[in-house]
């Protein structure tokens, strides 16, 4: 952690600002230290401020919350030994991170990124997992990029862009962010609002954060074909219960599964409508129309089998998973302020979720 960040930070249960005390620094970085208001006081260990119960960074602590579930099963995921850092090395990993980040903020291209991010903004990233965004896409340098997550991929995070002097890593729960209230000009968060146990909750108090005009930006799930819930339910009764090795083993089995079905090049022609299974007439290709229709077996040859696991390992292993309905999202953006709202789904996302934006209005609007 840099000196500088401390001006940005209060106190997430009083709201007031924070004290900082240093224990030992290197390179003109913060690595062991305090951030205190009163009574209160939040450690900064490995460079990292740490908003969280003990129990979120110390893993000799027994995990017993869905919350610290959820949040460990993140953190094992992105330290997990066969994850490589997504978009650095791989075309089709890089592609993929472009698709998801341009449609959660609503615009086209990558050229219109400079847009947005304008000099001397602040930007959140909620549940940054690695925050491939901040070393992928931070374009303007100026900007001020800051990126919290719940579980320890905050390690990962800070490791890779503890050179990156616009960039700000903090361990923190969503629901009690360090940051002033209207405080952002961006926010968005990809994936993580249906994994918090109560996303409409989750939503709102990411607004609560956002400058009038400001921009918000989310991923999250839609709901799903009628088998593929039911599927869902009942086999992440079992999958949430188990070890992260046993989750990662049997997301690597419906891996497999992906892969053999899509070997098989015949087409499936379904002849007529189902509307209880949500089925439609037409040409599919078996492995996409299983996947989306009865069960998660997620297989992506660009992508490769490690990352096509770690997606299913994804749906599979945390505590917290939620699904959404198009209107039930539209009702959040409009009862938070939100206007200009847009849904996009790029080709290939139709069963997957949605990405969803929109401004916070200002007085005169």
């Amino acid at each position: 952690m840099q000196k500088k960040w401390i001006h940005f930070l209060i106190d997430p249960l009083t709201n007031e600002p924070l004290e900082l005390k240093i224990n030992s620094s290197r390179g003109g970085k913060i690595i062991r230290g305090r951030l205190i208001f009163q009574k209160h006081t939040y450690p900064i260990i490995d460079g990292i401020p740490r908003f969280v119960p003990k129990r979120f960074y110390d893993e000799s602590r027994t995990a017993a919350s869905g919350a610290t579930k959820t949040g460990k099963s993140f953190g094992d995921k992105w330290r997990e030994k066969t994850y490589r850092v997504w978009g650095l090395d791989d075309k089709a990993e890089f592609k993929l991170l472009k698709e998801q980040l341009l449609a959660t903020l609503g615009v086209k291209k990558a050229t219109e990124l400079n847009k947005l991010f304008k000099d001397n903004m602040n930007c959140l990233n909620v549940g940054c997992g690695v925050a491939w965004s901040e070393y992928l896409f931070n374009r303007n340098k100026k900007v001020n990029r800051f990126a919290v997550d719940l579980s320890l991929s905050v390690e990962t995070a800070y490791k890779l862009t503890k050179n990156i002097s616009n960039v700000f890593i903090a361990q923190a729960d969503l629901l009690r962010l360090p940051f002033r209230k209207n405080f952002f000009d961006i926010i968005f968060s990809i994936g993580v609002l249906h994994h918090t146990g109560d996303a409409k909750k989750a939503f709102q108090a990411l607004c609560n954060h956002l400058k009038p005009g400001g921009l918000i930006g989310i991923y999250i799930y839609c709901k799903k074909p009628f088998l593929r819930e039911l599927a869902d339910e009942k086999i992440r009764e079992i999958s949430t219960e188990m070890t992260f090795a046993q989750c990662l083993k049997f997301s690597e089995q419906m891996t497999k599964l992906g892969k053999s079905l899509q070997k098989l090049k015949q087409p499936l022609i379904i002849d007529c409508d189902i509307p209880l299974l949500e089925i439609k007439k037409g040409r599919y290709n078996l492995q996409k129309f299983i996947y989306d229709h009865f069960l998660k077996c997620f297989y992506n040859k660009s992508l490769g089998f490690d990352s096509s696991t770690l997606i299913n390992l994804d749906w599979y292993h945390p505590k917290y998973v939620s699904h959404h309905a198009r209107e039930e999202i539209k009702s959040w953006f409009k009862n938070n302020n939100l206007y200009n709202i847009q849904f996009i789904q790029p080709k290939g996302w139709k069963y997957a979720g949605y990405f969803v934006s929109g401004r916070k209005k200002n007085k005169q609007v």
